[in-house]
């Protein structure tokens, strides 16, 4: 089980840890208090309680905020009907509640005064025994790829590993920080979710972790890094890209052989782990119907579609490689380069040496790329798909970087690397992304052509060995492979060498 050591020391009350305290007005000074609650039935830590209702007191006229989803009891063996009565809150408890056990009920955001809507949290510890329950649990919340913290997640103690609802459940706030108080000396099993959907219970889309094994409230800190499971069965976001691709997600899991397009196996090709691209080559235009062993999808190829016209998007380039210019239809291989001319901004040509397809891209090949800006100028016939299919005229600007516009980083690992993923990221995008199979034992390597910026280093832990990061997998309760994220990392500057020690 992980442990998470506090950054801040966190404070503790046995009494209302949240509650607001009386401040005194004056003058025409705003009122920034939340409501104070003066009296409560059952008091605070009472115990031997035996009621079917809960009246809280407060200080001044009060409004209820969405009491369904701002009230609630733990563990709850009862439901909540909460009403207004002045400067009371009644909530009344359907359903029996269970013998020797502590209750809490926890106020999140649910009451705030009249006038200037201030609001508060509030909890209500009382037992139907004869004394309280008194372990306490501090959860430490974040993305488990980003490693930022996350706010609004629910940490849910369940009975059972199988259970839907949560005995005892906080929500994390905006450090990241949850707690749960008034707890037994009992086994639980703990998750962590964010709600989207506002159902209580964790649904497959949602980010989410679950330790893997039962453990009793010891009084101390845990972390839970939550990630969106993959779907390994859905497919989805499928669309066309007229006039001749279907783009969408299917999971790797699912072989293409048993793809089907309007009954028929398509050819596909996968752009990455969970992207593939089928080419309409062979398609008329009408309703499309896409299956694989899971699911079907239902889209439509229109004349619009189909009669669109063909066209080339330049992608930025650096020195050493092609220029890459990818079309929306799969390209044949008869390429006329007559009609193909590059320039520089002094109207000065690039020679082209060769091109060569890659499905429905084009690469450019030249000796004599030079740094800046450049146009491509297509003219018409210069491509074609794979069902004859020609461009029209075309133009397009991008730019090529040289040496001197890209920057190196020089970097020494902390430990040697060896099945890891290391990842340069910068401003949240991938850059470039290097393997080291096991065995490889380096501790430091040069990472080259990077356009400047500031960069975040991270290295994944690949531990299944298949060559990506793999978040959380609720079948297996498989906790997401690791992750360390170095993100004070220098400066990237263009024609520069910059060392970094990740120690």
């Amino acid at each position: 089980m992980r442990t998470f050591k506090p950054i801040l020391p966190i404070i503790l009350s046995a009494l209302l840890s949240a509650c607001a305290t009386v401040g005194v007005l004056t003058g025409g000074d705003r009122d920034v208090q939340a409501p104070l609650l003066i009296k409560s039935s059952p008091a605070h830590a009472a115990t031997q309680v035996n009621t079917t209702k809960l009246v809280l007191t407060f200080d001044e006229y009060i409004e209820l905020v969405n009491p369904t989803e701002t009230f609630r009891l733990e563990p709850s063996d009862a439901k909540l009907s909460v009403t207004l009565s002045k400067k009371d809150a009644v909530i009344a408890l359907k359903g029996s509640l269970k013998s020797n056990t502590t209750y809490s009920l926890c106020i999140d955001g649910g009451i705030k005064d009249v006038a200037e809507g201030n609001d508060s949290i509030y909890r209500i510890a009382f037992s139907t025994g004869p004394s309280l329950d008194s372990l306490r649990q501090r959860y430490r919340v974040g993305d488990a790829y980003t490693k930022k913290s996350m706010q609004g997640v629910s940490v849910g103690l369940f009975a059972t590993d199988t259970s839907k609802k949560a005995r005892y459940l906080a929500k994390s706030n905006q450090e990241g920080w949850a707690s749960l108080d008034f707890l037994p000396r009992d086994s639980f099993f703990l998750k962590a979710f964010l709600d989207i959907n506002k159902n209580g219970m964790i649904e497959p889309f949602e980010p989410q972790e679950q330790l893997p094994l039962p453990s009793i409230p010891s009084n101390d800190s845990l972390a839970f890094l939550l990630s969106v499971p993959r779907d390994i069965e859905r497919s989805y976001a499928f669309k066309v890209k007229p006039p001749g691709l279907l783009l969408g997600h299917l999971p790797q899991e699912i072989d293409l052989e048993d793809l089907r397009l309007n009954g028929v196996q398509p050819r596909s090709i996968r752009i990455d782990r969970d992207s593939i691209m089928i080419p309409l080559e062979l398609t008329e235009s009408g309703p499309l119907t896409f299956s694989t062993p899971f699911d079907t999808l239902n889209l439509l190829y229109t004349e619009k579609d189909l009669k669109s016209p063909l066209k080339g998007e330049m992608l930025p380039s650096a020195m050493g490689n092609p220029v890459r210019v990818v079309w929306n239809g799969f390209l044949s291989n008869q390429i006329d380069m007559t009609k193909i001319r590059l320039t520089r901004q002094d109207s000065s040509s690039v020679v082209l040496d060769s091109a060569v397809v890659e499905n429905n891209a084009l690469l450019l090949y030249s000796r004599s790329w030079s740094r800046g800006k450049l146009k491509a100028v297509f003219g018409p016939g210069a491509v074609q798909t794979t069902m004859g299919k020609i461009n029209g005229q075309q133009t397009a600007e991008f730019s090529y970087s040289g040496q001197e516009d890209l920057g190196v980083l020089m970097v020494k690992f902390p430990s040697t690397l060896g099945g890891q993923r290391v990842i340069l990221e910068k401003e949240g995008k991938l850059i470039q992304s290097h393997y080291y199979l096991k065995g490889s034992n380096l501790m430091q390597d040069t990472y080259r052509n990077l356009p400047p910026g500031e960069y975040h280093i991270v290295v994944v832990e690949d531990l299944n060995g298949n060559g990506f990061w793999d978040a959380y997998r609720p079948i297996t309760k498989e906790l997401a492979e690791p992750v360390r994220r170095y993100t004070k990392v220098p400066k990237v500057r263009a024609n520069w060498e910059i060392e970094v020690d990740l120690e």
